[in-house]
């Protein structure tokens, strides 16, 4: 458990130190991307506790949650934004069936929306690595492209300015990606 606590911490360590690094890159070549916001400063997806939205019956508010969450979990694959989408009606089918109390679908629920949050998370961190990378490499291509995905993952969070950093930066990375086009 300690070893795997330590590469967890060691693997966000580097994720800080190369978003820092890609903020220095962009600010050191003069372009005014990056001198407003540390691209190390990220969001938390999942700040609030999600509640039961109760419209009739919880039980049957719950079950209609949990079923528009596995739709939401069968798309993640192709929109980001339905990972975010579906960890938090799975969190609000939880809420009602607690509200209803369906234990065990309650604890259902919950670990449904804990398993599904750690890997949107994890696609997160990846995200912002895979940025990084690409942009230290050149490749700009990849860059923007993992820019779009980073502001699906976090287009639920409004004007934060994390998200207001990827769309100041999208614009020069999209045209270096189609110089000489």
């Amino acid at each position: 458990m300690r070893t795997r606590l330590g590469s967890i911490g060691l693997g966000v360590g580097a994720i800080a130190v190369g978003m820092a690094a890609l903020a220095y890159w962009l600010g050191v070549r003069g372009d005014s991307v990056g001198q407003h916001h540390s691209p190390d400063e990220f969001p938390e997806l999942f700040a609030a506790q999600a509640s039961c939205p109760l419209r009739g019956d919880a039980s049957d508010t719950a079950e209609k949650l949990e079923e528009i969450a596995r739709l939401r979990l069968d798309r993640y694959a192709y929109d980001p934004r339905d990972g975010v989408r579906a960890v938090q009606r799975y969190e609000e089918a939880a809420s009602c069936y607690w509200a209803a109390r369906d234990e065990v679908a309650a604890h259902r629920a919950r670990r449904a929306a804990a398993a599904l949050r750690k890997l949107v998370n994890t696609d997160y961190a990846a995200a912002r690595l895979n940025l990084f990378n690409a942009v230290e490499q050149s490749r700009w291509t990849a860059a923007h492209s993992e820019i779009r995905r980073l502001l699906f993952l976090t287009d639920h969070l409004g004007r934060h300015g994390y998200v207001e950093w990827l769309n100041e930066i999208a614009g020069p990375i999209w045209a270096k990606a189609h110089e000489g086009s």
